[in-house]
């Protein structure tokens, strides 16, 4: 991975670290393709797929930070604190992965708690990163609990794509479903990206809905933000560097 203090320049221009992201991926195929579409001439992103599980991926970015000497005691708050040069972003990508048990709350609501305190930011998504896919084409009911697990999600995607595409492979064949055949990079972007690109302000708008409905009064821990994204607001910033 190319570290932000490693991005170099042409010439003798002075690299502007508001345009750095630095972006942790669990999974290695469609997120680091999904956010790479971001980069242009003004931004500088370095992306980093297959990193595993929420407690594992922040217990590794923590690791690799510290290695560097970039993460460090911080006194005054009593925890390590990520020292990046100004204006920099880290980011960690992961999901609730409710598939793997509701004994996982614990780890993910901790794992939430202790990325923010060491300056990571996060873009989770309960119950999977197919969600904020999803919401660049539909609503999606937060009292249907069907919505709380990526099942719905891919059902829901492999009727949406298979209407776009009557015509074309793999959609034809009538097996075709969105979990065997568009969990690759290629697929994703010859047929799911280009779908999605131009609704993106749609899914922000949705995203932001969900969010604030599950806000209500009362707090609450994020595993029962369900079904919830924050992958917004890692776009929302990229946005704004664009």
């Amino acid at each position: 991975m190319q570290e932000p203090w490693e991005i170099k320049t042409d010439d003798n221009r002075k690299v502007d670290t508001k345009n750095v992201f630095i972006i942790y991926c669990e999974d290695g195929q469609i997120e680091p393709a999904y956010f790479e579409t971001f980069k242009n001439d003004s931004m500088q992103l370095a992306i980093e797929g297959n990193k595993k599980q929420h407690q594992f991926q922040i217990n590794l970015i923590a690791e690799e930070f510290r290695q560097k000497g970039l993460l460090k005691y911080n006194p005054d708050l009593g925890v390590e604190t990520l020292e990046v040069e100004e204006g920099a972003q880290v980011w960690a990508v992961f999901d609730r992965d409710k598939e793997h048990g509701d004994n996982k709350d614990t780890a993910f609501n901790d794992s939430i708690r202790i990325a923010l305190e060491k300056g990571i930011n996060i873009a989770w998504s309960n119950d999977d990163f197919e969600l904020w896919i999803l919401l660049h084409f539909e609503d999606v009911d937060i009292g249907d609990t069907e919505y709380h697990h990526r099942k719905k999600y891919y059902e829901r995607l492999t009727d949406i794509l298979k209407k776009k595409y009557p015509e074309e492979k793999p959609f034809t064949n009538e097996k075709f479903n969105y979990y065997e055949a568009m969990k690759n990079r290629r697929n994703f972007l010859t047929f799911t990206y280009q779908s999605m690109k131009n609704n993106q302000d749609l899914a922000i708008e949705r995203a932001q809905k969900l969010e604030k409905l599950h806000e209500g009064s009362e707090p609450k821990p994020p595993h029962m933000y369900c079904p919830c994204t924050r992958v917004h607001h890692l776009v929302l910033e990229l946005i704004k560097k664009n």
